[in-house]
């Protein structure tokens, strides 16, 4: 019987082919914006900014909870301009979005009252990860013990591996007692515990017993060994080939979504299996996209950051927007669920996201190519890069607080 770690080999080689051959070209049926549509969007935008959302003047006087139910409400207002359609199935989806972030805001905090607002903002990414595969996989979309204890987890530990401020023995020591601990050897990996992690795993196996659910705790381990392989690109990576460094991003991004795939229904089909691990890739190129000035400044490798040494982005974001249509197309496969109406929010939103991070960095492109691509944004490139700057400027300078990838 094929092992979990030989199908994870096998995604990744299969999304690092479509990868290469995703064409440098703009996908033929992005929908196209005239300057009539732009104008009526920034005008939306600007109530939104404006009226509906009358916190941001107080902001720096919430609590830390306030502000994360605060941020969740805003991140779902803002989605829903920007990509909703008057689609019942979208509104629904995210109008329970709001209300499962609401409570994973609560309970996060109740978890850890030390929690930072950007773990729980950064932990509250992947609980609307988690979401969207509830509406996938025709499952009530809510918060649950399993969802909260993995989004706490994964960006906390992926985090402190991150960390400059850790040798490479700790970080090995740290990965070893983790990999025992979800092996089930809670006495041997002991040493894991200094963040509550123990809390965190025991949420996961109260709605999924380790006897009952193998697959739960591959996939778990899967994740942890993507982790693990990654830190190869924090360090000198010139001697390594292209397509290696690739399937490390590839590997990392698939497996943190399969991951939620498992916690939604305990198993997965190979077919949902394979979607979702696409759905993964796609949103970790997006957030390397978004994060090339801070994997710059710490020397992290991605496959934007080593473009940026060759010239401009424009020939690879275009690939990543034809890999983007291409791999969430596979979500919209599914003949139940609401599948369509999830798959083209998905897309609407990854090409916002995508289009939001070429007007923030235009620098890195020719003017060619941004006079191209603004004929496919809903607004002004020159208004959605002041855009974040304005949110930024709102919500006291912080970075990624309403274009979560």
């Amino acid at each position: 019987m094929e092992s979990f770690r030989d199908t994870v080999s096998e995604l990744t080689d299969r999304y690092l082919a479509l990868w290469s051959e995703s064409p440098g070209t703009l996908p033929d049926h992005l929908r196209r914006f005239s300057a009539a549509d732009k104008a009526e969007k920034e005008r939306e935008v600007d109530f939104l900014m404006e009226k509906s959302l009358p916190g941001m003047d107080r902001y720096e006087e919430m609590e830390a909870g306030e502000r994360g139910r605060y941020l969740g409400r805003a991140h779902t207002a803002l989605g829903k301009l920007m990509t909703g359609d008057g689609d019942p199935a979208v509104d629904r989806f995210f109008t329970e979005c709001e209300s499962a972030g609401k409570s994973f805001v609560q309970r996060a905090r109740k978890f850890d009252p030390s929690l930072s607002e950007n773990d729980i903002h950064q932990a509250l990414r992947n609980q609307w990860v988690f979401n969207s595969i509830q509406s996938y996989l025709a499952h009530p979309v809510t918060l649950t013990s399993s969802s909260l204890g993995y989004s706490l987890m994964y960006p906390c530990t992926d985090n402190w591996l991150d960390g400059a401020g850790h040798t490479p023995a700790e970080k090995d020591r740290f990965n070893h007692s983790l990999r025992l601990w979800l092996e089930g050897d809670a006495e041997a990996g002991a040493d894991f515990d200094d963040r509550g992690f123990r809390g965190l795993l025991r949420m996961i196996e109260e709605d999924y017993p380790r006897g009952r659910y193998p697959a739960v705790y591959d996939s778990l381990l899967a994740i942890h060994r993507a982790q693990q392989r990654s830190l190869l690109l924090h360090g000198r990576v010139e001697d390594q080939a292209e397509p290696f460094l690739q399937s490390l991003t590839i590997e990392k991004g698939g497996t943190s979504v399969a991951v939620d795939g498992y916690l939604v229904s305990g198993t997965l089909g190979a077919g949902s299996l394979h979607a979702l691990f696409g759905y993964g890739v796609v949103l970790q190129f997006i957030d390397d996209l978004q994060d090339i000035p801070e994997d710059t400044a710490s020397g992290h490798s991605t496959i934007f950051t080593r473009r940026c040494r060759t010239g401009p982005l424009d020939g690879v974001t275009n690939s990543l927007l034809s890999f983007t249509c291409e791999t969430v197309r596979l979500l919209g496969d599914r003949p139940s669920g609401g599948a369509r109406s999830l798959s083209r929010l998905i897309e609407g939103s990854c090409v916002f996201l995508i289009l939001e991070a070429v007007a923030r960095y235009s620098h890195l492109y020719s003017g060619a190519y941004l006079r191209m691509v603004e004929e496919f944004s809903p607004l002004r490139l020159t208004y959605m890069g002041g855009l974040h700057n304005r949110v930024r400027m709102n919500l006291g300078a912080r970075e990624h607080v309403l274009f979560p990838a």
